[in-house]
């Protein structure tokens, strides 16, 4: 059973990058723990990466730069090379509180394990384990148990964000996003914020339609968005980076208590607002964030 979104993966060109974004730019605290810094933890199997572990709320940013010790890069690097040089988002991790159940019912779904048979067999999933995109409507899916990070007031940074949101997907089809969260991983659409008769809740100002899917109280939530003109440019993003996949990753939302307080610190810090700021929403461009569209929410 899945209770929560664990985190956001990020990846990004370097960790200094990173720390620009996240920790300078948004007020956030780096778990140093277990990703001391400057290196952050040093990961070395077959996708070598650099990572950050930055919590927020009861969940985290995991931030993946490929190595910078002279490591021969894998996925990461060349995943990163495919959204600009920069980054972007790359994966969500859900918590499960039972690994090998979660996984064999996935798999009994259809869904492609990345683990080879021989993976399997030397080293038995038990923490964690990624599922391919092309079974996930273009989002790699990775599955995670183990409860070894800190969350809490310890890691409040500035004060300014309090926690995650959601984690925004764009796809061309709602109802098989509807099926995939719903039916496959086992979630529920709030049909009372966007009811599913009437094909999800219609956003007249962004020209999109969305389903809300919860994980439960501060646990954050999956919002899947539909674009309805094919001219915008949540369209343009989905036929660029998931047409095939009839989706990707689009964007992170993040909690405050006041808006325009939180875009006039973000913007101090060397970010750039895009769009108009309200008392409910504003947004941060993703060219000042490597790579990454966040929106600033009203908690």
């Amino acid at each position: 059973m899945f209770d929560r979104i664990h985190h956001a993966g990020i990846a990004i060109k370097d960790l200094g990058i990173a720390q620009d974004v996240f920790v300078k730019g948004l007020g956030l605290l780096v778990d140093e723990t277990r990703s001391p810094l400057p290196d952050g933890n040093l990961q070395r199997g077959p996708d070598p990466t650099d990572i950050l572990d930055v919590p927020i709320g009861a969940m985290e940013l995991e931030l993946n730069a490929p190595p910078s010790d002279g490591t021969t890069p894998g996925g990461t690097h060349r995943f990163v090379q495919s959204r600009g040089g920069v980054g972007a988002l790359h994966h969500i991790c859900l918590h499960s509180d039972n690994v090998p159940d979660d996984v064999a019912h996935l798999r009994a779904s259809g869904l492609t394990q990345l683990e080879s048979p021989e993976e399997q067999e030397r080293e038995p999933w038990r923490e964690v384990t990624f599922f391919h995109p092309k079974d996930c409507l273009g989002i790699l899916l990775e599955i995670w148990r183990t409860e070894n990070h800190n969350v809490g007031d310890n890691y409040q940074g500035a004060g300014v964000f309090t926690g995650m949101h959601h984690i925004g997907i764009v796809t061309d089809d709602l109802e098989k996003a509807r099926h995939f969260w719903c039916n496959i991983i086992g979630l529920r659409v709030d049909t009372l914020r966007s009811p599913t008769l009437k094909g999800g809740k219609f956003i007249e100002n962004e020209n999109v339609r969305i389903l809300n899917i919860p994980l439960g109280k501060n646990s954050g939530e999956i919002v899947a968005v539909s674009p309805q003109d094919v001219s915008s440019g949540t369209a343009r993003f989905l036929e660029k980076y998931g047409g095939k996949s009839h989706g990707t990753m689009h964007h992170i939302s993040l909690e405050t208590e006041d808006v325009k307080s939180a875009i006039d610190f973000v913007e101090g810090n060397g970010l750039k607002r895009v769009g108009r700021v309200t008392e409910e929403e504003a947004w941060i461009h993703p060219a000042s964030a490597g790579g990454v569209l966040i929106q600033i929410v009203k908690k």
